[in-house]
């Protein structure tokens, strides 16, 4: 995948992970996410951005699907560590986090993977 196309998709489901990620905390109340609307969106693109170029340098200089597949999933797991610690903003990124960056790695392992049994 190109990495114009990650960072879009990374960051569009970092949006939705914003309209998710209230639902995990319970002092939240639903008028306050059109406000975190307004705030998170610059994390949400620079998280968007460094994985975007993450998986692009790892599709380009990594020739192991597993190791491509290990490195696609240790973002995932720095931004699981942040969400387990005291309620904070640096906590409700990760949150969102997990969901886009998630669904976004996913996706590219499901082309990766299909790409690469092509090519074999």
């Amino acid at each position: 995948m190109e990495r114009r196309t990650i960072i879009i998709i990374g960051f569009l489901f970092c949006l939705i992970g914003i309209f998710i990620g209230p639902l995990f905390y319970e002092n939240t109340q639903y008028g306050e996410i059109f406000f975190l609307l307004i705030i998170y969106p610059i994390p949400a693109l620079i998280l968007a951005t460094l994985n975007g170029y993450l998986l692009r340098f790892s599709e380009l200089k990594t020739q192991n699907l597993i190791l491509k597949i290990g490195i696609a999933i240790i973002p995932i797991l720095i931004m699981i560590l942040l969400a387990i610690g005291k309620e904070s903003p640096i906590q409700f990124v990760a949150t969102f986090g997990i969901i886009g960056i998630g669904i976004t790695n996913l996706i590219w392992i499901t082309k990766l993977t299909k790409n690469q049994l092509t090519t074999n």
